[in-house]
């Protein structure tokens, strides 16, 4: 069953969540980052994407990413490394991927790899791999049990 959304009210509408046009990034209390790509992520979009992403993990204990990659095309390699780096200290513990296909599975799975190895908590960050935005969020609360006090 779709979730129905006032569009006026959408974060995903609003132009302060947009990057180069593209992209949009936005947080859901309590704990999701959700992101959208709009095609291949350049170095610019990637680093941006990020600060933007570091902004609403500070102060917060525990996140989830739900990413849409359903037009992902790649991201740069240096936009890759920074992606990796980075999201090494946010305190992730589960990344949804939704509507991939094979190519954007691909890459995510690369990405996702590379943060984990520099993670001390790498098994707490799983991916997984959905087909709709539903299947992804049911997910994400099944973490998010695991994880509640």
């Amino acid at each position: 069953m779709a979730i129905a959304r006032d569009d006026r009210r959408d974060p995903g509408n609003d132009p302060a969540n947009w990057i180069s046009g593209k992209h949009v990034t936005y947080f859901e209390e309590p704990d999701i980052i959700y992101m959208r790509f709009g095609g291949a992520a350049t170095t610019e979009d990637s680093l941006e994407l990020l600060r933007r992403q570091v902004a609403m993990s500070e102060g917060r204990s525990l996140l989830f990413f739900l990413i849409d990659a359903e037009e992902l095309d790649n991201i740069a390699p240096e936009g890759r490394k920074a992606v990796a780096e980075t999201l090494k200290e946010i305190p992730l513990r589960g990344m949804a991927v939704i509507k991939a296909p094979l190519k954007a599975k691909v890459v995510t799975k690369l990405v996702i790899t590379a943060i984990n190895l520099f993670r001390k908590d790498s098994n707490l960050n799983p991916i997984a791999f959905f087909d709709t935005e539903e299947e992804g969020r049911a997910w994400i609360a099944s973490r998010r049990k695991m994880f509640s006090p």
